[in-house]
């Protein structure tokens, strides 16, 4: 018996939406592949609490799925054993005491913005390098929101923010030796000849539109985050992430926080005060 298709009919006769069907599609056959790997067998109406609670350890700690994504795949695999046990395919529904974990806040709620790790940042990148799309792969190692003339290119790379906080701009100075991948796009962009991108006063710009927007710069992120295994992604984590470089190098508070363009030293000090973590890792050095 096709149980999958079956429950994909009866989702769409019960009026689901095809986001939710594809979303549950994906969620109950991510268990079903598991499910016979792990058991050797396609018996699904054998499937016992245990099963459940294996799959759901497989999604956080070897595909380190988030708990909203974990949350996502228990709501459907409740409502395809519902749906198994309401056509008496399964006896004891597995699911019944499955329950979905709370989410914790995120960083951006808490108003702090968790940083990634040099190794964190490293994957994310290779991931950007092996885009086999030559427009995309130049453009999104160097992408940030800049018109052209924002940017004075001699021996480095002088940058105009114009809208930063409260409508200041300021100029930022990108070294020439971490400029490669801006310069390659750069001379990439100059060489299209279309209307929509020669027209553009932008630097970062669609394949289809003469600017690269903000939710285009998201989904891209989330393109890449998915193909590493990492959690959710924004810019702001690259920001802080940065900022956490300098404290790490040793960087003094002073120079982060004029790096940074916070107007309070208070603001840099999340980088400078170690977390738990790093006290521990010092005092195993000693």
């Amino acid at each position: 018996m096709d149980y999958l298709n079956d429950f994909l009919s009866w989702l769409h006769n019960e009026g689901k939406d095809s986001k939710t069907i594809q979303a549950y599609r994906t969620s109950v056959g991510q268990f079903l592949t598991w499910y016979e790997g792990s058991t050797g067998h396609r018996r699904i109406e054998e499937s016992k609490p245990i099963d459940i609670k294996e799959f759901l350890s497989y999604l956080k700690h070897t595909l380190n799925r988030s708990q909203a994504t974990i949350n996502k795949g228990i709501a459907a695999l409740k409502t395809f054993f519902s749906f198994l046990a309401g056509q008496g395919i399964v006896r004891d529904n597995p699911m019944t005491r499955i329950k979905i974990q709370k989410v914790q806040q995120t960083d951006k709620l808490k108003g702090t913005t968790k940083c990634l790790t040099k190794e964190e940042q490293s994957r994310f990148i290779s991931y950007v390098e092996l885009e086999k799309n030559e427009f995309k792969r130049l453009r999104n190692l160097a992408v940030i929101d800049l018109k052209l003339e924002d940017m004075k290119v001699n021996g480095n790379i002088d940058i105009t923010i114009r809208e930063g906080k409260h409508g200041k701009y300021a100029v930022q100075t990108m070294l020439g030796k971490y400029s490669r991948n801006l310069r390659a796009w750069l001379k990439y962009r100059l060489s299209l000849t279309k209307d929509i991108y020669s027209d553009s006063p932008y630097v970062f710009i669609s394949e289809r539109s003469g600017q690269f927007s903000v939710r285009g710069i998201q989904l891209m992120l989330n393109k890449y985050a998915e193909l590493a295994n990492m959690g959710f992604i924004t810019p702001h984590r690259f920001r802080h992430s940065f900022n956490k470089n300098l404290a790490n190098a040793g960087v003094g508070i002073e120079t982060i926080r004029r790096l940074a363009l916070h107007e309070s030293i208070h603001t840099t000090a999340i980088y400078i005060d170690p977390s738990q973590k790093e006290q521990l890792e010092a005092l195993e050095k000693l």
